[in-house]
């Protein structure tokens, strides 16, 4: 098994550090052809990975039909981050990575083994009680047991939340909120925002700032590219929120266009 992994690890695609795009986020990374790869070459902070715990091992995947014994949290993640970290930075200046953990399948038993993998990666992670600059900082999404993961002194990782859970008191463990873009706006990218929904969001942004914590959106409207790419563009004026994509490259580009703005 270990000859196994290490000819895997060869045969991991080249990479090269880039400069941190803070408001990155890969939803859904492993439909890249490189999984992980493909966002860090362009500087994604955070990946996400739905998880089902089959048996003992945590596979990636979408659905249950698609997944595959080999394509585990492991190989896809957690082995190639140690192989990355062993050499060289993950981005061209000290930035922690954020993965996107999304229970799919039995919370609680799928927390447990995750604690057990985790465990034998700690030199890696950035964790509540042991910050590092340049780890990698596994956020908890999805089914998760939130009162067990809370209850955990020695919890190796953060939480995900919704947008109630913004405020002080929650933001050393829950470091992000999320919400489903159609339950809090009508706005589809197409003309300007109304002012109304401008305004929430610029409440919820600077509540966010004061806290640390960041912000996602899932369900953003993409029906054509000139919708997302509006969206988009309007969600990076607002630092603390992390802007969703499965198009890359093109929400890169938006990103850059308006760092020249």
């Amino acid at each position: 098994m270990k000859l196994l992994l290490a000819a895997l690890l060869v045969l991991l695609p080249t990479f090269h550090p880039a400069q941190p795009l803070n408001q990155g986020h890969s939803h859904n990374d492993y439909w890249r052809p490189h999984p992980l790869y493909d966002a860090l070459q362009l500087g994604f902070k955070s990946v996400e990975a739905d998880v089902f715990l089959i048996d003992t091992t945590l596979q990636v995947g979408h659905e249950r039909a698609a997944l595959r014994r080999a394509n585990t949290l492991q190989s896809l993640y957690l082995d190639p981050l140690r192989k990355i970290q062993q050499t060289q930075s993950f981005y061209t200046q000290p930035t922690e990575l954020w993965l996107f953990v999304d229970f799919k399948n039995d919370g609680p038993a799928t927390y447990t083994r995750l604690r057990q993998v985790l465990a034998r990666y700690r030199d890696l992670l950035s964790t509540p009680r042991h910050p590092r600059p340049a780890g990698v900082r596994v956020i908890l999404t999805g089914g998760y047991p939130r009162a067990e993961v809370l209850a955990d002194p020695e919890a190796l990782v953060f939480l995900d939340g919704q947008l109630a859970d913004l405020g002080a008191a929650q933001s050393a463990r829950i470091c992000t909120v999320n919400g489903d873009w159609a339950t809090y706006f009508k706005w589809n990218g197409l003309g300007a925002m109304p002012a109304a929904e401008a305004a929430h969001l610029r409440a919820w942004n600077d509540e966010a700032q004061r806290t640390g914590q960041k912000i996602r959106f899932w369900n953003t409207p993409a029906a054509t590219p000139a919708q997302r790419r509006a969206v988009w563009a309007a969600l990076l004026h607002y630092p603390a929120v992390l802007v969703g994509a499965d198009e890359l490259a093109e929400l890169k580009q938006v990103i850059d266009d308006q760092a020249k703005l």
